[in-house]
């Protein structure tokens, strides 16, 4: 087992095994990254109070697409987030929207950039939406529908 040969074959035998192992590793990472887009636009359809993409940035969403809403959904580019906008101005929790007894309201969560609602920021206490309003999240901008 001591001849060059044999080293030698041992060698490119584990290079092609990690070879093998990288590839697979980078095509299950693509898919995984291809159903979360596909899973975002098979939301456009939805109904009842939802925010429409305006300006997606680098969020990998399209303009148009819907995300529906319920009961209190953080935002921000961690997965942990019910809303995962993973654009670079947008920081890891970056704001909350939830319903409450005087409606819906969008509030910041200490972001880097901020939150604002027609162009206004969005106040410690948080801002009720009536539907219609621009929200913009880092550079990504989004219309609540009711």
């Amino acid at each position: 087992m001591g001849s060059p040969v044999e080293l030698l074959t041992l060698r490119l035998a584990l290079i092609g095994i990690l070879f093998v192992f990288a590839l697979g590793v980078s095509l299950t990472m693509r898919s995984g990254l291809r159903t979360r887009t596909g899973a975002a636009r098979r939301a456009t359809r939805a109904r009842g109070p939802r925010v429409v993409v305006l300006v997606p940035g680098q969020t990998g969403l399209e303009v148009g697409d819907e995300i529906a809403l319920a009961g209190e959904m953080t935002v921000g580019r961690d997965l942990a987030n019910g809303i995962v906008l993973g654009d670079p101005s947008v920081s890891a929790f970056h704001a909350a929207i939830a319903v409450t007894r005087d409606g819906w309201r969008v509030t910041d969560s200490g972001s880097t950039n901020g939150t604002l609602v027609a162009g206004r920021t969005v106040e410690p206490r948080g801002t009720v939406l009536h539907g219609g309003e621009e929200i913009s999240i880092g550079k990504v901008v989004v219309r609540f529908q009711r």
